[in-house]
């Protein structure tokens, strides 16, 4: 993270189990979040002085964790995701993107939000559908 400049690392499918918040080294701090069948997980690393200006953290499952950051220009809610694949079920699927959206709307008014992970997304070229968001222009 130093040698790349990157102050906030969103991370999925850590397969750690618990819920802690520790130092790993070179001013990164990293707070995680998992079950205890070591599936799924998510975490976020803050480093420099970002990580000394967390004022809270919101550890909703082992797909869904957030923190809150105080900075000059306001606070700032940071969302890592990790999206149910296509094998997992509708109501597995349902319920990540309710918890998302509880998530997204507790966040108090005039925080800067933003939502990073690994969706499980899926691109083609069939954009049927799907004319205003999507170019045609991907693999399969």
């Amino acid at each position: 993270m130093k040698r790349r400049r990157i102050h906030v690392l969103c991370l999925q499918e850590t397969r750690w189990k618990g819920s802690k918040a520790r130092e790993i080294g070179d001013g990164v701090k990293l707070f995680y979040h998992g079950f205890e069948t070591r599936r799924n997980g998510v975490a976020i690393a803050i480093a420099g002085p970002l990580k000394e200006h967390v004022s809270s953290v919101n550890r909703v499952s082992d797909r869904i964790i957030s923190l809150r950051i105080a900075t000059e220009d306001g606070f700032w809610t940071v969302v890592s995701v990790y999206a149910p694949q296509c094998g997992c079920t509708e109501a597995d699927k349902e319920a990540f993107y309710e918890e998302l959206d509880d998530v997204i709307r507790s966040a108090p008014e005039g925080d800067y939000i933003t939502i990073a992970g690994d969706f499980n997304g899926h691109v083609g070229q069939d954009r049927r559908g799907f004319e205003r968001v999507h170019g045609g222009r991907g693999l399969g």
